[in-house]
């Protein structure tokens, strides 16, 4: 069974379109229609993705015993994921995202106290692949996918060194490892090939935004680059990141190769941009290979 296990950040997400940044000072606004609130957080959309692709895939994250907690409960349970959150935090986490005209967003996360929460223990007998996200409570369940062999995939997100002490277990567990290239601008590949030269991960994709991703494909050797697209239009990049994780990983786990993994999933990523909040947006694997042909 090609089953996904997907561990991660899970929190209430509110977003507010704005007319640009910097904002300018003024006591109220009234924008109609113009903020909405919904689940979101990596671990929830990277579910949501794989799952709306058609992919089987467990959620586990931990939330707050309280009206925030209730909320991701009963969307999780009218999605169809099933999830296990093991234990209760103090508070749900939640994060206020502002996005202006052109898709460019700020995002401020309150992550409560899930950073202090001891790490996961969990059965991982039945998953043919791993998503940890980059969070504390997953770095038990690092080695024990390495102990059982089953393959990690993780995203780092904003990284700028290679000897980032907070990701070193990810970097160095890590099967397949995706960045951002926001602190790497035109020094992509080099950084790639420092990261492989250090951690030897099987896959590193880096998403460049407008610009699309890259892949290295270590054991090959390889680079791969595929431009960015968006079919529909651009109304919110918030999300476009794990959208990208989502879909290569749900088609590598099928066993497809990788350049077509990555062609699918900037594909992927650039239809969910048409759509606001990170969790928003996203297409099955039938409606996705229309716009692949």
């Amino acid at each position: 069974m090609k089953k996904i296990l997907v561990s991660g950040l899970v929190n209430i997400e509110t977003s507010l379109k704005v007319d640009s940044f910097p904002i300018n000072y003024c006591p109220i606004e009234y924008p109609f229609f113009g903020v909405d609130t919904c689940v979101s957080g990596v671990g929830y959309n990277v579910s949501k993705a794989i799952k709306t692709l058609g992919g089987e895939v467990d959620l586990l994250s931990l939330v707050g015993d309280d009206l925030s907690g209730e909320m991701i409960k009963k969307t999780l349970e009218k999605d169809g994921i099933n999830y296990s959150f093991p234990r209760y935090i103090k508070q749900t986490p939640t994060s206020v995202v502002l996005v202006d005209k052109d898709g460019k967003r700020k995002i401020y996360c309150d992550l409560k106290d899930i950073q202090d929460s001891e790490p996961l223990d969990f059965n991982l007998e039945n998953y043919s692949l791993l998503a940890l996200t980059n969070i504390n409570f997953n770095r038990h369940l690092l080695k024990a996918a390495k102990d059982k062999n089953i393959p990690i995939a993780t995203d780092v997100h904003v990284l700028s060194n290679i000897d980032d002490e907070y990701n070193q277990d990810f970097l160095n567990n890590a099967n397949i490892l995706f960045l951002s290239n926001e602190a790497i601008r035109d020094n992509e590949e080099e950084f790639v090939k420092d990261l492989y030269n250090r951690y030897h991960n099987d896959i590193i994709v880096v998403g460049c935004g407008e610009e699309g991703a890259l892949l290295y494909d270590g054991k090959n050797n390889k680079f791969y680059h595929k431009n960015a697209v968006a079919p529909k239009g651009i109304i919110s990049t918030v999300g476009a990141g794990d959208a990208l994780f989502s879909a290569f990983i749900y088609f590598y786990n099928k066993g497809e190769n990788v350049e077509k993994c990555l062609q699918k999933a900037v594909l992927f990523a650039g239809l969910k941009i048409s759509s606001s909040g990170g969790s928003n947006g996203f297409v099955n694997e039938e409606d996705l290979l229309t716009f692949v042909k």
